[in-house]
């Protein structure tokens, strides 16, 4: 009497992928259920309820695929939502977190802050676009919370050019310890980019984050 070898009835141990992708999709999972059905052993042929379990896993691999459709679209329409929304904010004046401004190339430059605590004094060192320091200005003391300074626009080696500057502070109490002052911006915005598929609203060239609007203001300085 002939023997026939057992054959698994797990999936084939060789796994098959749609072109271009790891994941199982369900065109896979069909391919794979029919040939196991076909090389199953004939003497220990798949029993009803393993054949029931794994029609179940296809049918939630379906289910779960056509969710991720749906939360797809709805990613969409909410982003694009969002984005319809922000175009709101052209023409209004914020004011935001931000170590960048945009100097005229004239004049004087009103450079604003928020510190963590009260400071004794406080070095401000701005630079270029290019990272280069064009000027260090130092301040004396100043309350919490939002303040702000003069800049006259005059770098290291005298008025400075039209641009972005950006502008960090280094500040410490009367007991010499360091005080935390973040950079602020107050402006108009004036336009709004979708280039990275989010709204990136800019003041006179300056981008700022959404998430980094304090407020809305008016009489913004720009």
């Amino acid at each position: 009497m002939s023997t026939i070898s057992s054959i698994s009835t797990g999936f084939p141990t060789t796994t098959a992928t749609t072109a271009g992708s790891d994941e199982l999709d369900k065109d896979t999972f069909l391919r794979l259920l029919t040939t196991q059905l076909q090389n199953q052993d004939p003497l220990n042929p798949m029993a009803n309820e393993d054949f029931i379990a794994q029609l179940a896993q296809f049918s939630s691999l379906e289910q779960l695929q056509g969710v991720n459709g749906q939360l797809e679209t709805l990613n969409i329409v909410n982003s694009s939502m969002n984005n319809a929304s922000m175009v709101n904010l052209l023409g209004q004046d914020v004011v935001a977190y931000s170590d960048t401004f945009h100097y005229s190339g004239e004049g004087e430059q009103e450079v604003m802050f928020d510190a963590d605590a009260s400071f004794a004094s406080a070095t401000v060192t701005i630079r270029d676009e290019e990272g280069n320091v064009v000027d260090t200005v130092a301040l004396g003391a100043y309350d919490e919370g939002e303040g702000s300074f003069t800049w006259d626009g005059q770098g290291n080696s005298g008025t400075l050019s039209e641009g972005n500057y950006t502008f960090s502070i280094t500040a410490t109490d009367a007991n010499g310890n360091d005080v935390a002052v973040a950079g602020m911006l107050q402006g108009t915005i004036d336009e709004m980019s979708f280039a990275n598929g989010a709204a990136e609203p800019s003041i006179n060239g300056v981008a700022i984050s959404i998430g980094n609007i304090i407020r809305l203001a008016t009489g913004g300085e720009s």
